[in-house]
């Protein structure tokens, strides 16, 4: 069997890819708008709504990991692989 610590090497390092990549994305996109969009609400209420929806997957990403870390810790694979 493997150790608790191998088991959560991967949804760690998956998750921190994805945020990883989340985060170039806002701010590829994001950064270069604000230029643009300066003093325009319409065009900042969408940037805005924009950066809300990513940053609300990337807490989605937190808590699933969260999840997975604590599945890992009860053990609930080792009881699968009973039945």
């Amino acid at each position: 069997m493997r150790s608790t610590i191998d088991k959560k090497r991967a949804p760690i390092i998956c998750a921190a890819v994805i945020i990883a990549i989340l985060a170039v994305i806002l701010a590829a996109v994001i950064y270069p708008m604000l230029g643009e969009a300066c003093g325009v609400p319409t065009a900042m209420a969408i940037i805005a709504i924009y950066g809300l929806f990513v940053i609300a997957v990337i807490v989605g990403v937190i808590i699933a990991l969260c999840q997975r870390l604590r599945e890992i810790d009860s053990g609930e694979e080792e009881d699968a692989a009973k039945y």
